[in-house]
């Protein structure tokens, strides 16, 4: 294989690596309806899951897949596959996960939230893992075997690592609302197994695969059931989400923190897009981004609300509320529907 069909390779290998996992991790950012979080923790969750977790994964898989060496070249692929990488891969995934939970709680406002940050962390382990991938199935088989991995890696699993994270994500955003102590702690413990298990029936059936199709379509249902309960999950926090907006938002126009008209635009999805396309059919980016920052703060200040009433009013949250409602009225200047 001389330079330019290695460089070329390589080249296809990038692109099909970032281009898919970019326009999922789109979709996932739109998944973030009412409240969208700080870009600056996207791109940090992303990066996470891209370098550091990769790279701390690459490495005590090795360490701990030496001593496998004793059982053969078989056994010490399947013990690791569906053993080691499973467990540490998911754990050093949400090492991300975690910290933004301890370091950033104020963002950490519920279980879409974690959802959305844990897909994130998984995309960009998914895509640095899938360049990996890639480059060896191209110098291994050429380009035949590298557009099979494409094919296997980037579209019909291309959202595992997503699933996975994203499950362990939804435990920790669950603590934001649990009343009880047990469950601050048990759901959280519950959810990482259950991102190690679905990770560990994958593996299995990748694995099985190898030798039976039967593997393929058992793991191909498996994890794509998997995924379309995640989105249910998804559903039921956008219909919660708009309810917490509808509830504690009302009381905020007899205070005359918001107008009767920002308060409809604000409670309805589908009336925030409305609104901001009519500014911008107006030729007022200006206005849509305002009526857009206008919609995040009082969202945020709706969910801060929420929290109090879960956690009592001696809860961090109540020292922003009256900081929310202050920033509200600022922008209203510039956010008049």
């Amino acid at each position: 294989m001389n330079i330019a069909t290695s460089l070329l390779g390589l080249f296809v290998s990038l692109l099909a690596a970032v281009f898919p996992t970019l326009i999922y991790a789109g979709i996932v950012h739109w998944f973030d309806r009412y409240e969208k979080e700080p870009f600056r923790l996207i791109v940090l969750a992303f990066l996470w899951g891209a370098i550091p977790a990769t790279a701390l994964s690459l490495v005590v898989e090795i360490l701990l897949d030496a001593p496998l060496a004793a059982l053969g070249t078989t056994s010490a692929e399947f013990v690791s596959s569906t053993a080691v990488a499973p467990f540490v891969e998911e754990a050093i995934k949400g090492l991300a996960l975690l910290g933004l939970f301890l370091f950033r709680r104020c963002e950490f406002d519920n279980v879409l939230d974690g959802i959305i940050y844990g897909a994130l962390v998984g995309l960009g382990f998914a895509m640095a893992e899938n360049f990996i991938y890639f480059t060896s199935a191209f110098h291994e088989g050429g380009y035949s075997q590298l557009t099979f991995v494409i094919l296997m890696r980037s579209f019909v699993f291309g959202l595992n690592h997503a699933l996975y994270t994203s499950v362990t994500g939804a435990g920790l955003g669950y603590v934001r609302i649990a009343r009880s102590r047990w469950r601050r702690w048990g759901i959280p413990l519950m959810a990482f197994g259950a991102s190690v298990g679905l990770h560990i029936f994958h593996n299995f059936f990748a694995t099985l695969a190898e030798q039976h199709l039967i593997g393929l379509l058992i793991g191909f249902a498996g994890d794509w059931a998997a995924i379309l309960v995640v989105f249910f999950v998804i559903a039921l926090a956008w219909r919660e989400e708009k309810k917490w907006i509808a509830e504690e938002l009302r009381s905020e126009v007899e205070l005359g923190t918001l107008s009767a008209e920002e308060y409809a635009m604000t409670i309805s999805y589908r009336n925030r897009l409305r609104a901001q396309l009519g500014a911008l059919l107006s030729n007022s980016l200006r206005h849509a981004r305002a009526l857009s920052r206008l919609s995040q703060l009082a969202t945020e200040l709706a969910f801060k609300k929420h929290q109090v009433w879960i956690h009592g009013p001696s809860s961090p949250e109540s020292r922003l509320i009256e900081e929310l409602r202050v920033r509200i009225k600022e922008h209203r200047r510039n956010a008049t529907v």
